[in-house]
């Protein structure tokens, strides 16, 4: 299984946006600086604090951490933290030790969204999980990209853009156990939220084209697996907005 080779620069254009956007991602950003010297003062980490989850303190690969996931039901949102085994060659196209997957149940969705790819076996009753976007973690516990994966990936309810995009707000977690590590994803998603719009929309559009070549299988073509990437990069994000901001 091998990874999807293709990446376009995201176009996202921060000076375009509202100043209340950008103090709002701005703030995300505090926020998100705040959780680490948070975690650090007690001597934390919220990615080594989240794989320290499992009964017997070890970590394998493939497993889920914490252990039974993190689910706030009230907002139907759920994240939980994996890595691939990097001997047989399920990797991503960069350096990683692992990564979220962020997850809101289709329950959540309005009635009019539009379905792109859907598990063979499901219950359209109960629904199921739309993926919104996985943040990737290197070796030494630093975030490098978020990203967006095809709908095998994850055994999502694959959504569109747009309706992924209306999800991404809904994605609140009150979880005492792993409070910190809930908060900085949260923070994450309202940092980068016009790049992670423009990965979605992208993430559509290779889609659409994988869908021409094959309708009925594309999305669990294992050749395709990452859609689209964006670089994770606070500094640099918060410089962008504090230029833009006049800061």
């Amino acid at each position: 299984m091998t990874a999807h080779s293709r990446y376009a620069p995201p176009d996202v254009d921060l000076s375009s946006l509202p100043r209340e956007r950008l103090a709002d991602m701005r703030a995300a950003a505090d926020d998100m600086i705040e959780v680490l010297q948070e975690a650090a003062g007690s001597g934390q980490h919220i990615l080594v604090d989240v794989l320290n989850a499992a009964d017997d303190g070890t970590f394998t690969e493939w497993e889920h951490y914490p252990p039974g996931d993190v689910h706030d039901k009230a907002n139907g949102a759920i994240w939980f933290y994996h890595a691939h085994a990097r001997d047989e060659g399920e990797s991503r196209p960069w350096d990683e030790h692992g990564h979220f997957h962020l997850f809101v149940y289709t329950e959540k969705l309005g009635e009019d969204a539009v379905a792109i790819s859907l598990p063979k076996e499901r219950d359209e009753k109960k629904g199921g999980l739309c993926h919104l976007v996985a943040v990737s973690f290197d070796m030494s516990g630093a975030p490098t990209k978020i990203f967006t994966t095809n709908r095998w990936v994850a055994d999502e309810w694959m959504y569109s853009a747009s309706d992924v995009i209306g999800l991404l707000d809904r994605f609140k977690v009150d979880n005492e156990a792993h409070a910190l590590t809930s908060r900085w994803l949260m923070a994450a998603l309202r940092l980068y939220r016009p790049q992670i719009e423009w990965a979605l929309k992208e993430r559509d559009r290779v889609l659409a084209k994988a869908r021409e070549k094959d309708p009925d299988g594309f999305g669990e073509d294992k050749d395709i697996e990452v859609l689209s990437a964006i670089d994770f990069d606070l500094a640099g994000q918060i410089d962008v907005i504090e230029a833009v901001l006049g800061d």
